[in-house]
């Protein structure tokens, strides 16, 4: 008797292994199968960075060409410094042989705009993602200087850089 339950048993395992690694007949099920195979799980690492306070986006500059800005040279074509009489009144210093700065700068508004970071993460390519956040808000009497932000990232986080717009 125990011999019939254990060959009952071996072939109930062998039909439901037959069942179930079988293909599905529905295309959609099955492509989707596929993807999730070959899809790879993209690991990011958060990177630190500081805000550069104290500065302004110059008003010839239109737009940014390209997000990193790896010189002093660079940096001060495109930012100047708005020092005031406060206790944290000095700019943010940055030592561009140790550090770059990330900006994002948005077209003249005369809608009361901030814009702000929300992370740093890289990936294990060394694609480096910025995202930001912009908050538009009741229209001014008046157009504003870009509404604008720089973070100081150290050189050791090197990667290409993408922006990234918060919804």
């Amino acid at each position: 008797m125990s011999k019939i339950i254990i060959s009952l048993g071996a072939i109930i395992s062998l039909l439901f292994m037959a069942c179930h690694n079988s293909p599905k007949i529905d295309n959609v099920e099955n492509k989707n199968a596929i993807d999730l195979d070959t899809q790879k799980k993209t690991i990011l690492t958060d990177i630190p960075f500081t805000f550069a306070k104290n500065y302004f986006v110059n008003n010839n500059v239109e737009k940014l060409d390209n997000p990193k800005i790896e010189t002093v040279e660079v940096f001060n074509e495109i930012f100047g410094m708005a020092t005031t009489m406060s206790k944290d009144g000095k700019p943010t210093e940055i030592d561009f042989d140790r550090q770059y700065v990330i900006a994002v700068i948005l077209p003249e508004t005369d809608l009361l705009t901030t814009i702000v970071p929300v992370s740093l993460q890289k990936d294990e390519i060394a694609k480096i993602t910025l995202t930001y956040k912009t908050s538009v808000g009741q229209k001014q009497t008046y157009t504003s200087r870009r509404p604008s932000f720089a973070i100081i990232v150290d050189k050791k986080e090197n990667g290409i850089i993408e922006l990234k717009e918060q919804k």
